[in-house]
């Protein structure tokens, strides 16, 4: 049933954990390929969810396994490209999938359906919302998730999102499905806190008490009974009070903040965290860290913990019930909330001779992360001889973990859908137990109490969505198509326009769709025809036409819009290559999350600079500062080094996105803005938002490129290097070589002499370098030197 109808039309499905959403992908995917041909896409939000689909599609899909293919990141972009437009199933993470099409590396016409695990995703800015919004005009969808939530606006954005015009929706309490449920048994474990801690968290609670009476003081807060939640919402409304000491009163606000997070830690992770958090603060160079780090009382507290040898109660509690499953041969998977308390859990079973397994995310500052080749590899250990997982939340969502009777939770989620999830991880054999460990008297309380009632309204409101859902989004199916007749008679004026043009020869200038205006949405070229015919010489329909227009420009649906593709359809046609006729503009790594404003405007390049966020062309990199980081950097003093850099550069020019200024006040803003104009030369300009940033990029680079016919380049001038940064800038200038590349490539030849003079079998046996990366440096080394074709224009 729920098959068929993702076969019919556009389906999200919310099927609870093991209840077989990959088989009906599998089908899906197998039915529509058969019947309209193509290519089919599934994007999952990691690599090792990637990979167990891979593995899935491989084992029930009857397909050539060669012809399905997992691209993420670590595939360089030019053999994604190949492998795009040769490949047929594909799986990947969202974020590869959008780079891709915005570097105009896939063709989103070329698939048939595209299939989007964990859906819930497909909200906001997330990668997982552009490749929704570019693929659902073109490409049949199936949306797949297990938590979507409670709140029915949210799943309805989802629906939009992805152009979903049904709902499959089935709970374990369904009839059709609840013979196959796997029960999860529920079992809270209560400990008491040692007398120690509970002296430590009074004092703690007493030097909070402290600072929030400050803030009621000068009327922040109302009540000094509030929570993390609303501390942290705190700065903004402090910023906008006309009041002298809102400096310092974000100074206290911001202690207030740390303080409850050591409170926290100490509550529901116990001694380790607690002092791994407070030496963190001594690194810390803000204000209110240095304040905290050096106050009197909590350094007592401090002292007072770090004398205890007491481990938090919750470890020996965890330890037992281990040691009970694993006797019993038993898989277990431990979730925590924090590394510190995941790695302080696997050297304490590890005491007890038990071999368990980390399972965070990936690598951070502190270097205690996973790459997702680790993870993976954790996994398939898992699945073999080793009996217990301890993870982070990362193994929460969708990974094909083996079914396991015992699931602790070392401290309850006050989030619904984490808290299904995690449970769900007994639910895919033949059920067990979740035990949730809770600190009497601490905000485990009140955290466990909030997801068992967040997950019965849940299902309560899931009882009755599916019905909602599926009757709201068949009345947005009726109003776009009640606008696609009124489209469809502007399409009629249009072409009855036309015709009198050039009977008449009234007008001029012929409405075309030119290739330079591609970017422009479609309809507009259709209300400069009504403008410039039924409007101009007829005052009478001015009106009608007008409204007409409105509702026109109303419509987000590219399926209605590509009904008018009979006129210039090669024009609207999209491409699977680089525009020529467009701008490039080399894009900081770091900013990948701006790249999908260029679709359409700007070829667009990712590199790892080492100055500025964009170059546009041999002489103009660009630094982007929204409001906020402007200040930070300010703050942090990192700002007087870039623009050091920038400098070197020779139309250097700063960005400021924004205009909400809340850590300065207005005259340092202003008197730094002086100062990058008057003492660095740099220019500055004001944006409102990223469109805005990204319309000046494409104009100065179209300015750059297109009129003065200078090339982009990210060298930029000369500036003292030592002998190893000289090397790496040499080797780094080969073809798809970034910094790690070109350090590896080092490493492996000893010199840029061996590493110019290498085959292509020897760069391919230094780790990054496939075989297209491998020939393209050969070609760069090894062909003659010929002027760019520009030059010849010019000469």
């Amino acid at each position: 049933m729920i098959v068929a109808n993702a076969l019919k039309t556009n389906t999200l499905c919310v099927l609870g954990t093991g209840l077989g959403k990959t088989a009906i992908a599998t089908l899906t995917i197998a039915g529509i390929l058969h019947k309209k041909g193509g290519k089919a896409l599934i994007i999952a939000p990691s690599r090792p969810l990637v990979e167990q689909h891979y593995e899935s599609l491989k084992k029930f899909l009857n397909v050539p396994e060669d012809e399905i293919l997992i691209l993420n990141g670590k595939v360089q972009p030019l053999k994604r490209q190949e492998l795009w437009e040769n490949g047929r199933i594909f799986i990947s993470t969202p974020q590869v999938v959008e780079n891709d099409i915005i570097a105009t590396r896939l063709n989103p016409n070329d698939f048939s359906i595209l299939v989007a695990d964990e859906a819930h995703h497909t909200t906001g800015n997330h990668s997982y919302t552009f490749v929704g919004n570019v693929f659902r005009e073109k490409t049949h969808i199936l949306g797949l998730t297990a938590s979507p939530g409670s709140n029915i606006e949210r799943i309805l954005e989802v629906c939009e999102n992805l152009g979903i015009e049904h709902v499959e929706i089935r709970t374990e309490d369904d009839l059709d499905v609840k013979q196959y449920i796997a029960k999860a048994k529920l079992k809270p474990k209560r400990v008491e806190l040692p007398e120690e801690y509970n002296e430590a968290l009074k004092l703690l609670k007493k030097s909070l008490n402290e600072r929030l009476k400050v803030l009621k003081e000068h009327n922040v807060i109302y009540t000094i009974n509030v929570n993390k939640t609303d501390l942290l919402v705190l700065n903004k409304k402090i910023m906008m009070m006309d009041d002298k000491n809102k400096f310092q009163l974000l100074k206290v606000n911001s202690e207030a903040i740390k303080i409850d997070y050591l409170i926290e830690t100490l509550e529901t992770q116990g001694k380790d965290a607690f002092l791994n958090y407070y030496d963190k603060l001594a690194s810390q160079n803000t204000k209110s860290a240095k304040e905290i780090y050096r106050d009197r009382d909590i350094k007592k507290i401090v002292n007072m913990i770090n004398e205890t040898d007491i481990e938090h109660p919750k470890l020996d509690t965890l330890l037992e019930v281990v040691s009970e499953a694993v006797a019993q041969k038993e898989k277990v998977i431990v979730f925590a909330q924090y590394r510190d308390t995941v790695s302080k859990i696997v050297d304490s079973l590890k005491e007890r001779n038990i071999p368990a397994l980390m399972f965070v995310g990936q690598s951070n500052k502190d270097g205690k992360g996973m790459s997702q080749k680790e993870q993976s590899k954790a996994i398939a250990k898992f699945k073999g001889d080793i009996d217990v997982l301890v993870s982070t939340s990362v193994s929460e969502e969708g990974m094909d973990i083996s079914a396991v009777n015992y699931v602790v939770f070392y401290e309850p989620v006050p989030s619904e859908i984490r808290f299904i999830q995690r449970r769900g991880r007994v639910m895919r054999g033949e059920g067990g137990e979740v035990i949730i460990l809770i600190a009497k008297g601490t905000r485990d309380e009140g955290y466990y109490r909030a997801a068992i009632a967040k997950e019965k309204s849940m299902k309560n409101i899931l009882k009755d969505m599916q019905k909602t859902l599926n009757e709201k989004l068949c009345e947005i199916k009726k109003l776009k198509n009640n606008e696609l007749d009124e489209f469809e008679q502007c399409k009629i004026d249009q072409i009855q326009n036309i015709k009198k043009y050039k009977e008449n020869q009234e007008i001029e200038k012929t409405v075309v769709i030119d290739e330079k205006e591609e970017s422009k949405p479609k309809y507009l070229d259709l209300m400069n025809v009504v403008k410039s015919e039924s409007v101009k010489k007829d005052k009478t329909a001015k009106k009608e036409d007008l409204e007409k227009l409105e509702k026109v420009e109303k419509l987000d649906n590219l399926d209605n819009l590509e009904k008018v593709e009979n006129i210039s359809n090669e024009t609207l046609k999209p491409k699977n290559t680089k525009n020529t006729k467009m701008a490039t503009i080399i894009v900081d790594t770091r900013e990948r999350g701006i790249g999908r404003y260029f679709l359409d405007k700007a070829n667009v390049e990712f590199k790892t600079l080492e100055i500025g966020d964009y170059i546009l062309s041999d002489r103009v990199a660009i630094e982007r500062k929204t409001a906020e980081d402007f200040e930070g950097s300010i703050i942090d003093k990192r700002l007087f080094k870039q623009l050091g850099d920038l400098k070197k550069y020779e139309k250097p020019l700063l960005i400021i996105e924004g205009d909400e200024f809340y850590r300065l006040n207005k005259n340092a803003i202003t008197g730094m803005i002086l100062s990058i104009m008057v003492d660095y030369g740099i220019p500055i300009v004001f944006t409102k938002n990223v469109q805005e940033t990204v319309d000046i990029l494409v104009r100065i680079a179209e300015r750059e490129q297109l009129k003065e016919k200078r090339p982009i380049a990210i060298r930029y001038g000369k500036r003292p290097m030592s002998t190893k940064e000289r090397q790496k800038f040499l080797v780094e200038g080969l073809p798809d070589v970034g910094p790690i590349m070109a350090e590896n490539l080092l490493t492996k030849f000893d010199t840029v002499e061996d590493v110019f003079t290498a085959s292509e079998r020897e760069l391919m046996a230094v780790e990054g370098v496939g075989e297209i990366t491998a020939k393209n440096i050969r070609k760069v080394v090894t062909n003659k030197f010929s002027k760019p074709e520009y030059a010849k224009e010019n000469k």
